[in-house]
């Protein structure tokens, strides 16, 4: 692992005009093999990356974040989607009984402090989940804007490889995409929900070009934490 690490910036060269199939492809049957996962929101897009990886192994560990806050229709569609595409190797975690017990044991965390709501849901979560894993696969694009507009294909975080294959596609690419391959969206996508993540903290998006407005809207807040800011 430590030899990818000094040598992101060549994967980046590497793969820089390379489309995101062949990019998951490479990662998941030849870079890193059995060392990588797709944490996975099961959010608005995520249905993108989930089709090219049944094309490739449907036994690649797929992460989900599951904070007891989540939209039913999320959950619904998680389930529709692992069944339609045959994916064998879900991983659903929770934060844990002790830690909600001993800092949110009203569950109204969000309410005074989202980013200690979010550490305690997502982020020590799902670092548990990657302690076996040298890489992960992040749905982030460009056109999200904010943290996520400069960032390249392969960037390095807690000694771990975040490969973001969607990071150059643009918003008409990913629609495009759907088209093509008739994917099933998020039932909230027709409510003007665009970025999708917990109840307390997602609104309807107020236009499809600036896709996450609807996340911790009022608060000065764009991320959940999962990803370390550049």
């Amino acid at each position: 692992m430590s030899g990818f690490l000094n040598k992101i910036d060549q994967l980046n060269k590497d793969f820089a005009c390379k489309s995101p199939d062949v990019i998951i492809n490479q990662c998941i049957t030849k870079l890193f093999k059995k060392k990588v996962a797709y944490v996975c929101s099961f959010g608005s897009e995520s249905v993108v990356i989930l089709n090219i990886i049944s094309k490739i192994d449907k036994n690649t560990p797929i992460i989900f974040l599951n904070t007891h806050f989540l939209f039913h229709e999320t959950i619904s569609y998680r389930d529709m989607l692992i069944k339609k595409f045959g994916l064998k190797n879900l991983i659903e975690t929770f934060p844990t009984n002790n830690d909600l017990k001993n800092n949110d044991s009203n569950n109204d965390l969000w309410k005074s402090n989202p980013d200690r709501c979010c550490h305690l849901r997502k982020v020590k979560p799902l670092k548990k989940e990657l302690k076996d894993f040298d890489c992960w696969i992040s749905g982030r694009k460009s056109y999200h804007k904010g943290d996520r507009e400069f960032l390249n294909i392969f960037e390095i975080q807690d000694n771990k490889i975040v490969i973001n294959p969607l990071i150059n596609q643009d918003l008409k690419s990913i629609e495009n995409y759907f088209e093509e391959n008739c994917l099933p969206k998020h039932p909230l996508i027709k409510k003007n929900y665009f970025s999708i993540g917990c109840t307390h903290c997602t609104s309807p998006s107020k236009n499809r070009s600036d896709m996450r407005s609807g996340r911790w809207e009022h608060l000065n807040k764009t991320e959940c934490g999962i990803y370390n800011k550049k």
